[in-house]
């Protein structure tokens, strides 16, 4: 790094990184903005403080140290875990990286000091050393012989039970580390060819046959599979493990299974908790490697004895923290990670949260977390091919608090599946998400498969927390240039979307399921260049258009990007399901252009924030804003569409253009108009029935609408024809300007000036 000039220091002052120079003796010559404000500092204030003072404790001394040796050329570069010298004195963990600046000769004439904050990272590190070390001591005081397998093959985890089982003389921690076969190898109970036989496949289960003192006794081998991946196995000896029926119990007092079982379910609470952690942030891939390997070994071994443990008898060994959270956005992030199940067992995924249910919440958001993941994976799995509802509403509200049911539904099963026959009640995550759920106050009630009861249902109550003031959504004043993400899984649909796009200036891109959409917002967004507006279709698999917009609305990053929704079929409850998800409008599919840039400019230029109000931007409230009459023009001339257009805007009037019967018939779908006007002369429309076919297709107060026959030919005989078989009035052809306002006027009582 060459020395810095006035330009570097610029360039450093601009980073988001903590950066400091200083001279060789590590006397701090300029700090940028960022390093002041980790420190809590004015810039002005560092210069002239050593570096080392940067920290405190015994990190000032290693920080000194690391100075020295890099100024000197001693070390090309030094870096230190301490704690950071903030003015609050509070506790705050970060990575000093000291490297050597170079003058223009390449000779050392000072040093960099950056600063990395790595709480998070010592917080996972201390939670897996922690979770380490209560695997080992439920391993070590478990009677059942027991020895953990790592996907290498090697021993992880072994007890003594396991060694006296297999006459082995050695202690259990001098075997880690070293080949499972050399362990069993070792023992003359063991017929070496049955070991070769139990290894021969470590992706499937096996028995190995033991001759101990007290007879035959079987050992299983059961794999460890960690997302689909060999992760290692769990040696069990079926004998120690078998409980006597009679007595009821397995050798041991009860209050020795109960300390086991309160081991478990704190060892499988930090288990989860910290898997939530990792995937927030990036840690040392030795790290992440360590942490796979216990979580596999954690879970094969806990549930292996899990039959052991009652969970009604178990109590304490959970703390809650209660915290203020966001319930939607906590919600947007568990749907992320769950996603990836639904996907694998062919589910359709749908969340419903009320309006009423407050935001802001107090409690223990991770715990929370992790329940509603246990019981959507297991309902996933127990049922592939169904739709899965997470559906939460309120029970009561107070001023100071606020229950909540939260409640998994579970939809038939696709025809072609079969749902498995395991019960809604099994698996170890249904136990942890049980004593979870009482832990925070609430009770977790298993319905049956094939009802129309919860799945699984179970009611908590939180302390309100007063809800954030709502952000204010930026608004547009041209349409010219705007960014538009088409979400649609339908190629046809976004081609007629983009083209219509691209027609009005604006921006297009495409996506053709949600992950995808997903992914384009947020690197946008990391670019500097946010999407203001998706257009998203309700059809899409796995999750659909309403969860996808509950996803963007409730995502920190993506909360300011409006969403409007293309819908092919209209289903009761969907006003109710945009105002719960985020959406701004809702407009049925196919849509004729005028309607959708109405929509557009509707949403994005409007004055009052979506997220304050309750009005959703439909084809009826566009309606009930437009001034003037609403006009079809069922027209194939030019010369006559512009002039309608030109004369009938003078009384504000909105114009639609039909070239012919199919379009008319199209745009009678999808709007309601007070005239339509229709040049008997084109093919379908020339019969007698063509007053009735079009009144038909109109849905609602049909004989409110006025039509009118257009003819290049009028005469009273046409007149008469006409008015006879339908029509309302009739208007001679090329328009006279004063024909057509006085047909406007006179059919709609509107003012003469």
């Amino acid at each position: 790094m060459a020395m810095a000039t006035e330009d570097f220091r610029r360039v450093v002052e601009s980073l988001k990184v903590p950066v400091g120079l200083a001279d060789a003796r590590g006397q701090i010559t300029f700090a940028n903005l960022a390093l002041a404000q980790l420190v809590g500092s004015d810039a002005s204030e560092l210069a002239g403080r050593l570096a080392a003072e940067l920290v405190r404790g015994a990190g000032q001394r290693k920080v000194a140290q690391g100075v020295s040796r890099v100024a000197e050329g001693k070390a090309a570069f030094a870096f230190v875990d301490a704690m950071l010298a903030t003015a609050d004195l509070s506790e705050r963990w970060v990575q000093v990286g000291i490297q050597p600046v170079s003058d223009s000769r390449d000779k050392a004439a000072g040093i960099a000091v950056v600063l990395q904050d790595i709480g998070a990272q010592r917080e996972t590190e201390a939670a897996v050393n922690l979770l380490t070390a209560r695997l080992l001591a439920l391993t070590e005081h478990s009677p059942v012989a027991t020895l953990i397998e790592t996907g290498a093959g090697d021993v992880d985890l072994v007890n003594a039970p396991f060694c006296t089982l297999l006459g082995l003389e050695s202690a259990p921690q001098s075997l880690s580390g070293l080949p499972v076969k050399e362990v069993l190898g070792r023992s003359d109970r063991v017929e070496p060819r049955a070991i070769t036989q139990a290894l021969l496949h470590p992706d499937e289960p096996s028995t190995l046959n033991v001759t101990g003192e007290s007879g035959l006794v079987q050992v299983e081998r059961q794999p460890i599979l960690v997302e689909g991946e060999n992760g290692g196995a769990m040696w069990i000896a079926r004998a120690a493990a078998a409980v006597n029926e009679a007595s009821g119990k397995t050798g041991v007092e009860i209050g020795v299974i109960e300390r086991i079982g309160v081991e478990l379910a704190v060892a499988l609470e930090g288990l989860s908790a910290v898997s939530i952690l990792a995937e927030q942030i990036d840690l040392d891939p030795a790290i992440v490697g360590r942490f796979d390997n216990i979580r596999g070994s954690t879970e094969t071994a806990l549930t292996a004895i899990g039959d052991l443990v009652d969970f009604s008898r178990v109590s304490g060994g959970i703390v809650l923290k209660r915290r203020q959270f966001g319930l939607r956005e906590a919600l947007a992030r568990l749907i992320a990670r769950v996603v990836p199940s639904a996907e694998e067992h062919g589910c359709r995924l749908r969340i419903k949260v009320e309006q009423d249910v407050a935001d802001t919440l107090e409690g223990d958001v991770e715990r929370l977390e992790l329940v509603l993941r246990n019981l959507l994976d297991n309902a996933l799995a127990l049922l592939p091919g169904a739709e899965i509802l997470l559906q939460i509403t309120p029970e009561y509200a107070t001023a100071e608090s606020i229950q909540l049911s939260f409640a998994v539904h579970a939809g038939a099963v696709d025809a072609g599946r079969t749902a498995t026959r395991a019960s809604a009640e099994g698996g170890m995550s249904v136990a942890v998400a049980r004593f979870m759920v009482k832990a925070m106050g609430g009770t977790l009630a298993i319905g049956a498969r094939n009802t129309q009861e919860p799945l699984y249902a179970f009611t908590v109550e939180f302390p309100l927390c007063p809800p954030p003031p709502a952000p204010r959504r930026a608004t547009y004043v041209s349409l010219v240039g705007l960014t538009v993400l088409v979400v649609s899984d339908d190629p046809q649909q976004r081609l007629e979307i983009t083209n219509l796009l691209r027609g009005w200036r604006m921006v297009p891109l495409e996506a053709d399921n949600a992950p995808m959409a997903l992914a384009l917002l947020e690197r946008l967004e990391q670019e500097g260049s946010p999407v203001p507006l998706v257009l998203l279709s309700n059809r899409l698999p796995v999750q659909d258009g309403f969860l996808l917009s509950f996803r963007i609305k409730h995502d920190a990053r993506l909360r300011t990007t409006l969403v409007m929704m293309l819908a092919h079929e209209g289903k009761p409850g969907d006003a109710i399901a945009c105002r719960e998800n985020g959406i701004a409008a809702y407009m049925r599919y196919p849509i004729n252009d005028r309607q959708l840039n109405e929509a557009i400019v509707a949403v994005t230029g409007a004055s009052v924030d979506a997220d304050e109000t309750p009005t959703l931007v439909t084809r009826h409230s566009l309606r009930e804003q437009r001034k003037g009459a609403t006009v079809l023009l069922v027209d194939a001339s030019r010369d006559s569409q512009i002039l309608a257009a030109h004369v009938l805007g003078r009384l504000d009037c909105a114009v639609v253009v039909a070239q012919d019967l199919a379009e008319a018939l199209s745009a009678l779908d999808q709007d309601v108009y007070d005239v339509v006007i229709v040049d008997t002369s084109l093919t379908g429309l020339e019969s007698a029935q063509a007053a009735q076919a079009l009144r038909a297709r109109i849905p609602r107060d049909a004989q409110s609408v006025q039509l009118v026959a257009a003819t290049s030919d009028p005469s009273a005989r046409y007149d008469k024809e006409k008015l006879a078989a339908g029509f309302d009035a009739t208007i001679a052809k090329p328009f006279a300007r004063e024909a057509l306002l006085d047909l406007i006027r006179s059919r709609l009582a509107l003012p003469t000036s």
